[in-house]
């Protein structure tokens, strides 16, 4: 029995060291996860909405997938937005941004939002592009461009005006200027109606030189914009006026989207979310808080209209969105713009 048993003993130890030997190469033999490397393009720089939105989004997604998915961030140097949707939307790029204000080039989704004055401040906008009306829009843009929208993009306040020489208190303060303006009816119309003269310039990396040079007066960005892209260089005073409550997004190639594992596609859903609720609360932190507080140290006079100043650079609300419906027609819904305005606290 002894010898039985010491016999039986040496089996299972080399049928146990075969065993894992055949373990061992079968392990190193089976094929790693695919690695799937994505290109995302920014508009702005590192330090923007978009910048710090798309690293947080990356970030989340190689956790997610434990690195089997990377995407490789590229800050303002892939063009300007209507030429990044276009990259995302032929495949050559796989995610970009692009504001609200410039997408009608492709689509009229967002145009009752570019209305100026509709928000009573930047929260009721997030909250509406996060409800029904929002959701609506969205897939509209996506049904229009073959972009899938992963997120908005908050900038934690609107456009305020900011010029080089000139403090503005009140409409009269900005007769004659020539302010850089989103090429759209809405912004060219809104300076017209305050006696501006609108410059369009659609590439936001131009405007700084534009400014510098004196070929522009001034323009109309937000204050965490003015920060991040160092505006705070070429303009002396900022207008807190939020008068219109723009946002951008970040979209992906929708059949790069598809073309995904479906355990790859939840991850980059997740990480969306997860990415707007932080970059929300960032937005408002670190884009617009620390601006409004740094920008005095940097020389910027930052300007808050009173009720009654304000209420002069608002009056212009219901003939522009008149007039920009005459010009836009059946495109723009001006009930649903009303509707937005009135639902609102």
């Amino acid at each position: 029995m002894p010898g039985k048993r010491s016999a039986y003993a040496s089996t299972t130890l080399v049928f146990q060291a075969a065993t894992v030997t055949l373990l061992l190469a079968l392990s190193l033999s089976a094929p790693a996860a695919a690695q799937v490397r994505l290109i995302m393009g920014t508009t702005s720089s590192k330090a923007s909405a978009e910048g710090v939105t798309g690293d947080k989004f990356a970030e989340l997604v190689k956790q997610k997938t434990n690195g089997e998915v990377t995407i490789e961030v590229h800050y303002g140097s892939l063009g300007a937005e209507a030429a990044l949707a276009e990259a995302v939307m032929s495949g050559a790029v796989d995610f970009g941004n692009m504001a609200g204000s410039n997408a009608t080039r492709f689509s009229n989704a967002y145009l009752v939002f570019d209305l100026p004055f509709l928000f009573k401040n930047y929260d009721n906008m997030l909250k509406a592009l996060d409800g029904p009306i929002g959701r609506k829009a969205i897939a509209q843009f996506e049904a229009d461009t073959g972009l899938k929208v992963l997120m908005p993009i908050s900038l934690g306040s609107g456009r305020d005006i900011q010029t080089r020489n000139k403090q503005l208190k009140v409409p009269a303060d900005i007769k004659g200027l020539k302010i850089r303006a989103v090429a759209t009816p809405v912004d060219v119309g809104t300076f017209k109606a305050w006696g501006a003269n609108p410059t369009p310039l659609a590439d936001f990396g131009q405007l700084y030189t534009a400014l510098q040079q004196g070929v522009l007066d001034g323009e109309g960005i937000s204050i965490g914009a003015v920060l991040a892209a160092k505006h705070y260089e070429v303009i002396k005073y900022n207008l807190r006026i939020d008068y219109q409550m723009l946002f951008t997004q970040l979209f992906v190639n929708a059949k790069k989207f598809s073309s995904l594992s479906a355990a790859h596609q939840k991850a980059l859903l997740e990480a969306a979310e997860e990415t707007k609720q932080w970059e929300y609360a960032y937005a408002r932190t670190d884009l617009r808080d620390r601006a409004v507080r740094e920008l005095g140290t940097l020389g910027v006079t930052i300007y808050t209209p009173t009720p009654e100043e304000y209420a002069q650079w608002a009056s212009i609300r219901e003939q522009v969105w008149k007039d920009v419906a005459a010009q836009l027609g059946a495109r723009l819904d001006l009930n649903l713009a009303r509707q937005l305005y009135e639902q609102q606290d």
